[in-house]
């Protein structure tokens, strides 16, 4: 608990909070309380990170944001946090990933994003412009009626396997390196067919 990790949360709303993580080293019976919840949001993700991360924030309107993590000062264990990303009514957060650069400013990962549809694509993470929390983001999956709502957003390495389960109880496993790697505005690929 002493190594200067962070806990960073996001919930479905869009918030964002930095904890240190020495702050949960003392754990009752009962719990304790991580975030101060607003009503009808809900946690969404947890990211152990170093103060050197970006964090990627997208909604299920396609858009993301990416943030340097120390633009979210550290708070209390029962503090709510600050705005992430901004959100429409009806739009909530979908995905979230917690990218380190190399000193060359390259990354050891791509953005995996798949759609409510099945279609799929992957993006390097340079693609994706470094700016202040709370705006409303930038293009990370181009939606049409075709590909619907964004479903999910991760961060994945080639030599990784991913599985894809329908609400119907379907699965299927694919290679990420078997998914395209395109820009931020394309609409990808069919990853997974599905019945309508």
């Amino acid at each position: 608990f002493n190594t200067g990790e962070i806990l960073t949360m996001i919930t479905r709303r869009g918030v964002v909070k930095r904890t240190p993580l020495e702050a949960y080293r003392n754990v009752r019976r009962g719990g304790l309380k991580a975030i101060r919840l607003d009503e009808g949001d809900e946690l969404f993700a947890v990211h152990k990170t170093d103060g050197h991360r970006e964090i990627l924030i997208a909604a299920s309107n396609g858009l993301g944001v990416k943030f340097d993590e120390n633009r979210a000062r550290l708070m209390g264990r029962v503090s709510r946090g600050v705005r992430g990303i901004r959100l429409e009514e009806g739009e909530n957060v979908v995905g979230t990933a917690a990218l380190k650069p190399a000193e060359n400013g390259a990354y050891d990962k791509t953005i995996l994003t798949i759609t409510q549809n099945g279609f799929g694509k992957r993006t390097d993470p340079s693609k994706f412009p470094l700016r202040g929390r709370g705006g409303k983001g930038v293009i990370c999956h181009k939606l049409t009626a075709k590909t619907g709502a964004l479903a999910r957003l991760g961060a994945v390495s080639e030599d990784e396997d991913i599985f894809l389960i329908t609400d119907g109880g379907t699965l299927i496993r694919t290679r990420v390196a078997q998914i395209s790697e395109t820009g931020r505005a394309a609409s990808g690929v069919i990853v997974m067919r599905l019945s309508d």
